[in-house]
């Protein structure tokens, strides 16, 4: 945290040897897939089994984040982040069309609070696996969206590419495994064995749409910086990219309808 080091604060991380998968698993042998999926899943559950109170983690005048109301923070901020992305797009990136309705269905069906440490973009190209065989999860990269959060948001993150189908592919989140990987009920059953959660789990509708929409939110701020010229990349197209928003917005929506009913 001195920024008379190096002119910033910084932190240092140790070399790890290992390999990254792409989201889906595509590009590990077909045999390895389902225990590589049983690691990260045990790994994410072992992430959650920590006491933030225990760490330290609340105490002093930045804690690490805050106890309870998480999905209630994330909404408003992904709202107020959506607003602001077309108002900034000089007219070029136009509103979600199912966002309104969206929000109106997570305002009613909020699931059970929980809190722990979460990761806040838990998936497999964030993890360095081990090279022997089976390969497990060597380490975990990529920690600036860490923070006290609602466990089933990394759950549901993980688990995307059961629900994107090809457009996936797209986004960086193919669809999961192929034909040499686990299912997502697999994957969930895993997961509740290892962190000691109830299965079925409750609301699973709730968290898997709330990651789509996270995701939209994410892609249409893309499309907002592409249109000012300031993308990372310094191309794209406005129009697809506010499309595939609107498509995975929409997507949402229909897994909130389905599980939850339509509204008149």
């Amino acid at each position: 945290e001195d920024p008379q080091v190096i002119g910033t604060p910084f932190y240092v991380m140790s070399f790890m040897e290992g390999r990254i998968a792409d989201n889906g698993l595509l590009n590990l042998p077909k045999e390895e897939r389902p225990a590589v999926m049983q690691s990260i899943v045990q790994s994410l559950a072992k992430l959650h089994g920590y006491d933030p109170k225990e760490l330290g983690l609340l105490q002093g005048s930045k804690p690490f984040g805050k106890m309870g109301g998480f999905y209630e923070r994330q909404i408003r901020t992904l709202q107020r982040t959506s607003e602001a992305q077309v108002s900034n797009s000089q007219g070029q990136v136009p509103p979600m069309k199912a966002m309104p309705e969206l929000l109106r269905f997570f305002k009613d069906n909020m699931p059970p609070d929980r809190s722990c440490v979460i990761h806040g973009d838990w998936k497999p190209d964030n993890l360095i696996l081990s090279k022997k065989k089976p390969p497990s999860v060597l380490a975990v990269v990529d920690w600036e969206l860490s923070t006290i959060g609602h466990p089933m948001s990394d759950l549901a993150n993980l688990c995307l590419p059961y629900h994107l189908g090809e457009f996936g592919k797209v986004v960086d989140y193919p669809p999961m495994g192929g034909d040499g990987g686990i299912s997502e009920e697999e994957v969930l059953r895993s997961y509740c064995q290892a962190a000691g959660v109830e299965y079925p789990i409750d609301h699973w509708s709730f968290y898997t749409a709330f990651a789509c929409f996270r995701l939209a939110v994410i892609i249409q701020g893309v499309a907002m910086r592409t249109s000012r010229g300031s993308a990372s990349d310094g191309t794209g197209n406005v129009k697809m990219q506010s499309e595939a928003a609107d498509s995975m917005c929409s997507l949402a929506l229909s897994i909130m309808r389905k599980a939850f009913g339509s509204r008149l």
